[in-house]
């Protein structure tokens, strides 16, 4: 359990999507784990849902495209571990024939506008996609499905918009895949081992009560912190209870206030994880403990 303190039949002619450039106009970024980031400009992209497996370590993420509602596009990346994976030659022809099998597909009701006769390369992913055509709705959709395999991810993203322009959908969607990086387990280990050998992690009490807390209860408030300059964001601070964890968002200053309400009296030792972002934006754990006297409610 975890608790938070503080995620007419008329047609219009849409404006033409702008392509993104690599690297211009980045101004969010998100670790997917396990092991990718996307870097991405909010003002086209949104994060709209998120899906986790705790067991596996691994994640999914949804991103709107903000740019043109009408096409309500989105495009959903998951990201798993590397696994073996066959020669890219044999997976291109398999996604090939699965586009050959969509055709079969074809009826009274449903046609093909538009499909890819070949793979397409974007940033490492091999990309496949078509445009189809409902009759009885008489609407467009757009499906582009794509893979990038490799000794550091195992990553799948699938975009669907209700454009009917392929070229302008693969625009689209090749400025979100430029923004995707994947990193290799050493990588991930050698900026954990780089932040757990950077800090020391500091909890000192105090009686200044932030207005997130003025009416909780407590026995204890105090504020999370480093003792060494701060070079990384921090994320958070996880605090284990009776109840499960709590989890404490930073200030401006690189502080993190933190309560806790303690039923027993007496020497009390907490446990929790400062967590901090490395260089790409994936979580590292730092484990504290303090020990406070309870003297009752504050």
């Amino acid at each position: 359990m975890t608790f938070y303190s503080c995620s007419n039949g008329q047609k219009t002619l849409a404006e033409p999507p702008k392509v993104i450039k690599p690297d211009s106009l980045i101004n969010s970024y998100k670790f997917i784990e396990p092991n990718i980031s996307v870097s991405y400009d909010s003002n086209f992209f949104k994060i709209t849902q998120r899906y986790s497996n705790t067991f596996y370590n691994t994640e999914s993420y949804e991103f709107s495209y903000e740019r043109d509602p009408a096409k309500n596009a989105t495009i959903h990346i998951n990201a798993d571990h590397p696994i073996e994976y066959p020669p890219k030659k044999e997976r291109d022809s398999l996604m090939l024939a699965g586009i050959q099998e969509i055709k079969s597909t074809v009826n009274d009701t449903f046609s093909i506008v538009n499909i890819d006769k070949q793979i397409r390369d974007i940033n490492g992913f091999s990309c496949v996609g078509l445009v189809g055509y409902d009759k009885l709705s008489k609407k467009y959709s757009t499906l582009i499905e794509g893979y990038h395999f490799s000794v550091k991810d195992n990553t799948e993203v699938r975009y669907i918009s209700r454009g009917h322009d392929l070229e302008m959908e693969y625009q689209i969607l090749t400025s979100f895949l430029s923004g995707i990086n994947s990193y290799s387990q050493s990588e991930i280990d050698n900026e954990d081992s780089l932040i757990k050998s950077k800090y020391t992690v500091a909890v000192t009490p105090t009686t200044t009560v932030i207005d997130n807390f003025k009416y909780r209860p407590m026995t204890f408030v105090g504020v999370v912190s480093v003792n060494q300059k701060l070079e990384h964001k921090i994320s958070e601070v996880s605090l284990s209870g009776s109840l499960g964890q709590e989890i404490f968002s930073p200030n401006e200053s690189g502080q993190v206030p933190i309560l806790t309400n303690d039923g027993e009296k007496g020497s009390i030792t907490k446990r929790g994880d400062l967590v901090l972002l490395n260089s790409f934006g994936k979580k590292v754990k730092l484990p504290f403990t303090f020990t406070y006297i309870n003297k009752g409610r504050l």
